[in-house]
């Protein structure tokens, strides 16, 4: 949709306005600058760097920096003030674009802002943005809407975003350092093989010494690096690509996300993770007024884990034929007992939103303690794999050079 620049006046104020508003056409961006209380004075359509319309210059696209996570945390808390202090949601909007660093973010809420002035409700003008602001995101705030408290709804949501970010940054906290060491710990086998052992090899055949068994395997394993790297490169990145589009397809992520669900080390934290992630966003909807059925579906949607997202399909389908929450989680068998046994105390006391919270809590401190004790494990691991390959290119090399030694005496 084409954005019009354009100069005006605040028929309320009398300030000289200036601003950029997207429309089908100059007429109907002046009609919706209208609907804002701004007399135009001038207005023209933005052009890109090759003379066509429609849209921003090629160089401000290619710098355009699409909204993160973090900017939207930003974003939600800065409304939810505003919208606390009783400021008019389309003065907050407008304070919020002023306000946010990212570009494009700036742009969505100044385009929300023109949105809920032609009428929409908040959650639709959101929701006309899915790549920035989740389902999730949209329907509390429609469920806020209905039930007056947007505001309270809002503050929530940048927890929850935030505490999404905390979620992300931990697993991949967790998978940074051995990911790290595996690659240096195949860097230097990488530089033994090819740079190393050919050398020494190559002076042990002129001194024709007998080599034992392990030193040939190596020497062949080099050799067969030396000769064939090009093919084992090809090998590798299009490995990568293969694993990483197989990974991403629905099929490869259901059997991905099963075998690390089971796995020794990754199994146990992907498990607290889930149930964490869970709990937390299941305490959030709900304590924003959604239905218990709705949110089920919202937080299914984001579990993001395959196991987690079947198991939820089969609870779904038992709370809508009138069984319990926690019993239905309990027939599934991937949820703890001490979630089952708390789920049931709020189902009684009707606290379910804050057992959930508490649980989301207790999960988050096993996580922060599994990956601090996986740490500190995976390095004398590494330590000792490490140690165990040097020795082993030691002995390929000392054996023979003894053996040599020998033979000139």
């Amino acid at each position: 949709m084409p954005i019009f620049i354009y100069t005006g006046q605040n028929s309320q104020t009398g300030k000289k306005v200036k601003g950029q508003v997207e429309s089908d056409s100059a007429k109907s961006a002046k009609l919706k600058l209208r609907k804002q209380n701004i007399y135009v004075v001038e207005i023209k359509e933005e052009t890109t760097s090759q003379g066509g319309s429609g849209g921003t210059s090629f160089w401000q696209s290619l710098n355009r920096k699409p909204p993160t996570p973090e900017d939207i945390a930003v974003a939600t808390k800065q409304l939810s003030i505003l919208v606390k202090a009783a400021v008019d949601i389309s003065e907050a909007l407008k304070a919020v674009s002023e306000q946010l660093e990212n570009a494009e973010l700036r742009s969505i809420y100044s385009r929300i802002r023109e949105k809920v002035s032609e009428g929409k409700s908040l959650s639709e003008a959101h929701g006309e943005f899915p790549k920035v602001f989740s389902l999730i995101y949209v329907n509390m705030i429609a469920a806020s809407e209905k039930a007056g408290a947007l505001g309270l709804v809002l503050s929530r949501l940048s927890e929850f975003v935030s505490y999404q970010i905390a979620i992300r940054r931990k697993v991949i906290g967790a998978l940074t350092y051995p990911i790290f060491m595996l690659i240096a710990a195949f860097a230097i086998m990488i530089f033994m093989f090819v740079s190393i052992l050919p050398k020494i090899t190559k002076a042990f055949s002129t001194l024709k010494v007998t080599l034992p068994w392990y030193t040939v395997a190596l020497n062949g394993v080099s050799a067969f690096m030396q000769d064939y790297w090009i093919i084992m490169i090809v090998g590798f990145v299009g490995g990568g690509i293969f694993f990483s589009y197989w990974s991403q397809t629905p099929k490869g992520k259901r059997n991905l996300d099963y075998f690390l669900y089971k796995a020794p080390v990754a199994g146990p934290l992907m498990q607290k993770v889930s149930v964490s992630r869970f709990s937390k966003t299941l305490a959030t909807v709900l304590s924003s007024g959604v239905r218990i059925m709705e949110g089920l579906q919202l937080t299914r949607n984001v579990v993001g884990n395959a196991v987690l997202e079947d198991s939820l399909d089969e609870v779904m389908k038992r709370v809508q034929d009138g069984e319990k929450l926690a019993s239905a989680l309990e027939k599934t068998n991937r949820f703890p007992t001490m979630v089952i046994h708390m789920l049931k105390t709020g189902e009684k006391t009707g606290k379910m939103e804050e057992m959930l919270t508490n649980i989301a809590e207790v999960y988050d401190e096993e996580v922060d303690q599994q990956i601090s004790m996986t740490t500190k494990l995976i390095e004398p691991a590494m330590m000792i794999f490490m140690a165990g390959f040097v020795l082993i290119i030691v002995m390929a090399i000392l054996m023979p050079m003894m053996q040599a030694m020998n033979s000139l005496k």
